[in-house]
């Protein structure tokens, strides 16, 4: 649900971005468009990705977390 999303600051200081109650973590950008993971897609293995165009126009790619939010 992309109803609510906000970009807020990690812990070290890096930009990020939470769809509801999970982070996603910026992984590359090409153009205007910005590629995302999940944040715990290193501990988890979680596949969960999602795609913004010039910060707002917000594009689920996979949804399917495998883990519950923290």
């Amino acid at each position: 649900d992309i109803s609510y999303y906000s970009y807020i600051t990690g812990f070290r200081g890096s930009r990020k971005l939470k769809i509801g109650e999970f982070t996603f973590t910026r992984n590359k950008a090409s153009g205007s468009k910005t590629y995302w993971s999940c944040a715990r897609a290193g501990a988890h293995k979680c596949k969960a990705r999602v795609v913004t165009v010039q910060d707002h126009d917000v594009t689920i790619k996979c949804g399917q977390h495998n883990h519950p939010p923290y």
